[in-house]
């Protein structure tokens, strides 16, 4: 911001240094003229001349006071001062505007679409899994199975645990199993004690034809 008027030329700074020092007196300055100018040299922008509002209110204000006597000059230096601040806001805000025009928009990224498909592409995707699941041979462990296996250790007394039984789903068929032969009396299932190992002791050859046919049919 530039200042003119008879006997300076100058910014509000250098105008307020020539005021401090002597070299021009207060009652000369043309307050008026210097409104003038500085409205003159505020940005277009009408967002930065609101924020510029108060600075210059208070100058008016200045402007508008009846001054007489001895505070005529403090009045003037007041002046001198707003016109000083409103320098430096002028100033600021000539910077943060060229700022902001170096500074490139961004928009958020658009929100992801949910994914919809049709009925048909669903089921297309569903039959290929049953298919496979229909083509899995189907696991065979029934109770023929699980005695066709454990049998051929019930020569002698034998502990339940010491059974080709490796799983907990082939222990509870296998249990299942004894279970029907001794309901047969093929084998005997004791404990020496509650809760202690259980045993399986044959009754007859596991080999004879009553053995065989014990699980001949489910």
């Amino acid at each position: 911001m530039r200042l003119r008027f008879d006997g300076f030329e100058g910014s509000p700074l250098e105008l307020k240094e020539a005021l401090r020092r002597g070299r021009i007196p207060p009652g000369s300055l043309p307050v008026l003229l210097l409104v003038d100018q500085a409205l003159a040299q505020l940005p277009q922008d009408l967002k930065a001349k609101a924020e510029l509002l108060p600075l210059l209110a208070e100058l008016l204000l200045f402007k508008l006071r009846p001054v007489a006597g001895p505070e005529k000059e403090e009045q003037e230096e007041a002046v001198v001062q707003v016109l000083v601040d409103l320098s430096q806001a002028v100033a600021f805000l000539e910077e943060r505007a060229q700022a902001r025009s170096r500074v490139l928009p961004v928009f958020p990224p658009p929100l992801p679409r949910r994914l919809s498909l049709p009925k048909a592409a669903l089921a297309r995707a569903a039959l290929a899994f049953r298919r496979a699941v229909l083509h899995l041979p189907r696991e065979e462990l029934g109770l023929r199975e699980v005695w066709g296996r454990i049998r051929g250790f019930l020569t002698a007394r034998r502990r339940f645990s010491e059974l080709p039984l490796p799983t907990w789903p082939e222990k509870a068929v296998g249990f299942a199993a004894l279970l029907e032969a001794v309901r047969l009396e093929e084998v005997l299932l004791f404990q020496e004690a509650p809760f202690a190992e259980l045993y399986v002791e044959p009754r007859r050859q596991v080999g004879s034809p009553s053995a065989e046919l014990v699980f001949g049919s489910d």
